[in-house]
């Protein structure tokens, strides 16, 4: 068989932006998108497994109207040479486009190291088919295979092969991960009911699960330029549990990228698109990613936020009327007359959607006789009208009923007090704030340059040792190794002196930037654990000379006989944004645990290698579940305002240089 190769006629330096790394499913639904916008009625999604449980390679297939072998070259070689450029519609079932300008299929190369396009045409009569590929080493180069006839039973459409797997794609395995494409292709499925796209085997249909939906005009994007671009929100409320996301998408609402919404709507799950073709254009210059950064775009954003709220105060009024008709039959509600007036209305959707809190969260409530029930909803109603400022506080005391019903509260109310349940709910916000501001510091380009290692990322890690456990508490905080060991000596309640420093092997003193503590009891014994962290600026890797710092720690100890033959357990962390790739390979070694990069059973120390990424995720594994039910979600703008209150004395500095910069 024949085969050709030809040139794209683009910098490299474009194409390996347009292949950078970027969400899997944002990947994948790229390829799905250039497969409905050839007409294709049908797409599969496959995911190949490899022997160890992995996935092996990611294949795309479609039924569109593949590409003419005499266009294909014509097409691949030169970027915004796409067919799509003729019109605004489909070849053959005008439906509405997504791309125009080739740049989707570029978006695979994020995946994997190898693509391949296995395209079947009809010819006339016949069908015939070909392939080509690219690999992410030349991605100018396209391999054109010579054209032959289609085997019987092979249909028309295009296959996407993605092979050599950049990395494992493991949220691809995700139980949510239909529901997160139910979100990204709900607005196009709505709109053509007949395509199919089917994800490993299930069928994603957004309107089986689709709760309500509302649109609306938002005020027009303008440029410094003068240019101004329409703007619209959509809102799709589910009845299925999903991820809370805003998606920006061009004016027809094909997504391009997504965000946190940042806005609190208790009891709705619900996905909003922020539609208007500026977002084109930044996508068109590959500013895209930093689009909340952009003057334009946050105005847009905070215009989307302001109508979701609004949205989901009525949505939330309006399932309280069902309520509201029962007391009004009970002739207990409030309110006699229809509200005249905004500012009337506003209270009214207030008192309903507070009330029906209380109903909610209060079982007992919903026991209590008429009179009392009357007594409780009139001073809601006059702590609405004239104070709301002291509402949480009329609520508490008004509220807080007699200890012969408060008996009857359900679960947790039983068996600790409403206060309690508050200052709970405060700490874990509060650390989700942390743990998404923390992220933004350490990846986000425009501080993570900034942020210095001891006087700003240290000395926030040092008041937040839970990251590392619940069991540790902070013993030590960038100390010599000798305050390390005395430390210990004083945990253990023993009597030695030490009174000469404790030296590396080669003689220097050493410094550890944190060290953690706690006491593992056992039957007729007592034994001690101590977690030394070692951290490093973001934009410093852990190396070779980082590695060795901190196991010339861990020997140090191991060395010295002063320590010997104790009860203590010693574990060393060195923890940075990322690690080199001899240290990842000494980390991941076979029938060792992944990161492990020394230990010793003799003397009790374990050396671990730990990226920010991978403990900023295990933290927030933890606290998955009370985000869950606390419907909580922070976005960048809250965490960091959360970050600049909580610990301004160490971060003024890098909040000012931020200030300044914009």
């Amino acid at each position: 068989m024949s085969k050709t190769t030809f040139e794209i006629e683009v910098q490299d330096d474009y194409l390996q932006r347009l292949a950078q790394v970027q969400k899997p499913i944002l990947a994948v639904a790229e390829l799905i998108w250039n497969a409905v916008d050839a007409d294709a009625d049908r797409v599969d999604v496959i995911l190949l497994d490899d022997s160890l449980g992995g996935i092996s390679a990611i294949e795309v297939a479609d039924n569109g109207h593949g590409i003419p072998y005499q266009d294909a070259s014509k097409l691949f070689s030169r970027l915004g040479g796409s067919w799509k450029q003729g019109g605004r519609q489909s070849l053959e079932k005008h439906r509405m486009l997504h791309g125009k300008e080739g740049r989707g299929r570029f978006r695979a190369f994020s995946l994997g190291r190898v693509v391949d396009w296995d395209v079947c045409y009809q010819d006339g009569e016949a069908l015939r088919r070909y392939r080509l590929s690219m690999i992410k080493d030349r991605l100018k180069r396209v391999e054109l295979n010579g054209e032959t006839p289609a085997a019987p039973g092979h249909r028309r459409g295009v296959t996407v092969s993605i092979s050599e797997l950049v990395q494992q794609p493991r949220s691809l395995r995700s139980p949510s991960i239909a529901d997160e494409l139910a979100q990204i292709f709900a607005l196009y499925l709505r709109q053509y009911p007949s395509v199919k796209i089917v994800f490993a085997g299930t069928l994603i249909d957004p309107s089986a699960v689709e709760e309500h939906v509302a649109r609306y005009d938002l005020p027009d994007i303008t440029t410094q330029d003068g240019e101004t671009y329409p703007a619209s929100l959509e809102i799709v409320e589910w009845r299925m549990r999903a991820e809370r996301r805003l998606f920006f998408c061009d004016a027809r609402g094909f997504p391009l990228d997504d965000a946190t919404p940042g806005v609190q709507a208790p009891g709705f799950n619900f996905t909003a698109y922020l539609k208007s073709d500026y977002f084109s254009k930044l996508l068109a210059e590959n500013r895209l990613e930093i689009a909340t950064l952009d003057g334009p775009t946050d105005q847009a954003l905070n215009a989307a936020k302001n109508s979701i709220r609004e949205h989901f105060r009525r949505r939330a009024s309006e399932k309280a009327a069902g309520l509201v008709a029962e007391w009004q039959r009970e002739k207990i509600y409030p309110y006699q007359d229809e509200p005249e007036g905004v500012v009337a209305v506003a209270e009214r959707q207030v008192f309903n959607v507070v009330a029906l809190s209380v109903n909610h969260y209060l079982p007992a409530f919903q026991g209590a006789d008429e009179k009392t029930k009357r007594l409780q909803l009139r001073l809601l109603r006059h702590a609405i009208e004239t104070a709301p400022a002291d509402l949480a506080r009329i609520l508490n005391e008004v509220l807080d009923l007699p200890t012969e019903t408060r008996q009857e509260l359900a679960g947790l109310l039983d068996r600790t007090t409403l206060a309690a349940i508050i200052g709970a709910s405060k700490i874990v916000g509060d650390r989700l704030n942390y743990l998404r501001g923390l992220e933004t510091l350490v990846f986000d380009e425009d501080f993570r340059e900034k942020l210095r290692e001891r006087t700003q990322l240290h000395r926030i890690i040092a008041e937040n040792s839970w990251m590392f456990g619940e069991q540790y508490h902070l013993s030590v905080d960038d100390q010599s190794l000798t305050e390390v060991l005395k430390k210990h000596i004083r945990a253990q309640d023993r009597e030695i002196q030490i009174d000469t420093p404790v030296q590396r092997l080669n003689g220097t003193r050493g410094i550890v930037d944190l060290m953690f503590s706690r006491n593992i009891s056992r039957a007729g014994s007592a034994e001690r654990e101590h977690l030394i962290v070692e951290l490093k600026r973001p934009k410093v890797p852990i190396d070779s000379h980082a590695a060795d710092q901190i196991e010339s720690y861990a020997l140090a100890v191991a060395d010295d006989e002063r320590f010997k033959d104790v009860n203590t357990k010693w574990v060393f962390w060195a923890v940075s944004n990322d690690v080199t790739e001899q240290i990842r390979r000494r980390s991941t070694q076979a029938n060792r645990p992944r990161g492990l990069l020394y230990q010793d059973d003799k003397d009790r120390i374990t050396i671990w290698v730990k990226t920010w990424a991978q403990l900023i995720e295990e933290c927030r594994a933890r606290l998955r579940f009370f985000e869950e039910k606390l419907q909580f979600t922070p976005d960048r703008d809250s965490s960091l305002a959360h970050l600049k209150a909580t610990y301004s004395r160490h971060l003024s500095n890098l909040f000012s240089a931020q200030v300044d910069a914009e």
